[in-house]
């Protein structure tokens, strides 16, 4: 290892914390590699981990190739190519050739060709046909690109977010989907601040496209697309806050398909950001998510703790990032309540989706059907009651289209069963409007 400083390694330590390793952990991981090789065990440890990624040290060959192996990533995505050795490339190549998954990835030969190929993929075609006329650009950037101004760009991916909360999630999920794309095009032709600017812009654009496509259309896979851009972003922005904020919608994706342990994984990762300064109201919000996965994986107990956790992280007063506004002390009521319901505490249950329903404002009338719904269910051996909440529910669905509160809706829906009140509940909900 040679002793000069280099520039922190930034691309190394994203990774690591991308997938919620501790520095102790790489350490191990290579380890192990280096033992499957037959190679002498050199007694690595955690800080110096720490100090490629401070730039202290630099890896030496032997390490590095099995840092290639572990992270399953080429060397210069990890940082660990010398200048010398980065000039030694050859010329990147833009085209429809090669995995998109790759293709969508980072670096500063970003292709916005294949990020919309990797947006557009064959299952969102039917939902997407609207963009399709948006062409894609291959080599060069349109002229004038690079002046661009990155506060315009978040301005109007800020003012689709607040539209989120009135506007039809169709037609508001092609906006903000066409804002993505341009966003791609802009941040790889820019450099520097720009670029930095242009990408936090971009990350939060395309978070929106993804909660619109997961929670209001029922879209998981082009939610999973949309995410996997605003992620790649992050790691432009240098944003820990942008980052964990991503990785834990993107845990909502396997948490709703029974596949928690994926879900866990996601939520770990995100959790290692929070050690970057990031705002407390961000570790409570990924604790509540991690509740609401656990209650749906049937881990009740351990869905009843992440509350207590983020009961303990939420801070007294908002924090100063505008752009989260989907969580607070009224929408922690609702995860709660959600996993008082997973316990069978019904009555507990019925306490905090009270609270949440009168917590709930304007910017929460999506999140209200799902509170009504569960409050149907928190009073299951009420009949009347539980009618009445879900007749209150199709009334918010039909004012205020929401995806998940419908599949809430419906999960409650058996409480009633060949009632008089199921059946003239299953007519409303064949009568309920879709999404527009």
């Amino acid at each position: 290892m040679t002793s000069s400083r280099r520039p922190p390694n930034r691309d190394l330590a994203w990774e690591r914390l991308q997938r919620g390793w501790s520095h102790d952990e790489v350490a191990r991981r290579v380890s192990i590699e280096m033992d499957r090789a037959g190679e002498t065990y050199t007694g690595l440890t955690a800080n110096t981990v720490r100090r490629w990624e401070t730039g202290e040290r630099h890896p030496e060959p032997r390490y590095r190739k099995h840092l290639v192996t572990v992270f399953g990533k080429p060397a210069s995505e990890l940082g660990l190519l010398t200048p010398d050795e980065l000039k030694m490339r050859p010329e990147p190549r833009t085209g429809k050739q090669g995995d998109m998954a790759a293709d969508a990835g980072s670096g500063p030969d970003w292709d916005r060709a294949a990020v919309l190929r990797a947006l557009l993929g064959t299952s969102a075609l039917p939902l997407l046909s609207p963009l399709l006329s948006v062409t894609s650009i291959e080599g060069e950037e349109p002229a004038g690109s690079a002046a661009v101004d990155p506060e315009a760009y978040a301005k109007i991916a800020n003012g689709q977010r607040e539209l989120y909360w009135s506007s039809p999630a169709r037609l508001l999920f092609e906006a903000s989907f066409a804002h993505t794309h341009l966003g791609v095009t802009l941040v790889r032709g820019a450099r520097g601040t720009r670029r930095t600017a242009l990408a936090t812009g971009l990350v939060q654009s395309a978070l929106l496209a993804g909660r619109l496509a997961f929670f209001d259309l029922s879209q998981p896979a082009v939610a999973a697309r949309c995410y996997e851009v605003a992620l790649t972003a992050s790691k432009e922005a240098g944003d820990h806050a942008l980052a964990a904020t991503v990785l834990g919608h993107m845990a909502f994706i396997p948490g709703f398909s029974q596949d928690p342990d994926s879900a866990r994984n996601l939520i770990a990762a995100a959790l290692q950001h929070c050690w970057h300064g990031v705002q407390p109201i961000v570790r409570s919000w990924l604790h509540a998510v991690s509740s609401e996965i656990e209650a749906r994986g049937g881990a009740a107990a351990s869905s009843r703790h992440k509350i207590d956790l983020a009961e303990a992280s939420l801070p007294d007063q908002p924090g100063d990032l505008p752009w989260f506004d989907f969580y607070d002390a009224g929408r922690l009521d609702c995860f709660a309540g959600y996993a008082a319901l997973a316990t069978g505490d019904h009555p507990e249950a019925a306490r905090r989706l009270a609270s949440a329903a009168d917590r709930l404002g304007a910017d929460g009338s999506k999140q209200r059907s799902v509170v009504l719904a569960d409050l149907a269910a928190a009073h299951g051996r009420d009949g009347d009651r539980v009618a009445d909440f879900l007749g209150q529910a199709i009334t918010a669905l039909t004012s205020d289209w929401y995806a998940t509160g419908l599949e809430r809706l419906r999960a409650t829906r058996p409480l009633l069963g060949d009632s008089q009140h199921g059946r003239h509940l299953d007519e409303q909900i064949k009568a309920l409007p879709r999404a527009s």
